[in-house]
């Protein structure tokens, strides 16, 4: 789901903590992943032949696929957060999270801000402090 009508359905703060839940998670797959790959690869013998070892190879290898797409799940999730993060305090009276989203879009032209969060959009908000009433865009 875009982050846009997220934020939109849950808030801020939820949005951010449960995608923070969600990149950690990630986290802890890709550390049980090379857990896995690490003690199967110790076990591994060429001596032996028949299905116990193949198996156990094509565990590793799938353990790696899963990890890796883990690790790039953690960062790219992280990144996402990170930079909406930066810039959900309101720039005038420091209010943290407390805004109402007026109106969201695509850059036509992604650029650095887009590739640090690829493969994921480059979704900006314009919004708007509720106790102030600033205007502000989001990421900056």
């Amino acid at each position: 789901m875009d982050p846009t009508s997220s934020i939109r359905r849950l808030g801020f703060r939820k949005w951010y903590e449960r995608e923070l839940i969600k990149c950690h998670g990630a986290l802890v797959t890709c550390f049980l992943c090379g857990i896995t790959v690490a003690a199967l690869l110790e076990q591994a013998t060429t001596a032996a032949f028949g299905w116990g070892p193949i198996s156990m190879l094509l565990i590793v290898f799938a353990a790696a696929i899963l990890g890796w797409i883990s690790w790039r799940s953690y960062i790219t999730i992280l990144e996402r957060a990170e930079l909406y993060g930066q810039s959900s305090s309101c720039p005038a009276c420091r209010a943290y999270a407390r805004f109402r989203i007026l109106a969201t879009g695509m850059d036509a032209e992604p650029g650095a801000i887009a590739a640090a969060v690829a493969p994921l959009p480059a979704a900006w908000l314009r919004v708007e402090c509720r106790k102030c009433g600033t205007a502000w865009r989001m990421p900056e």
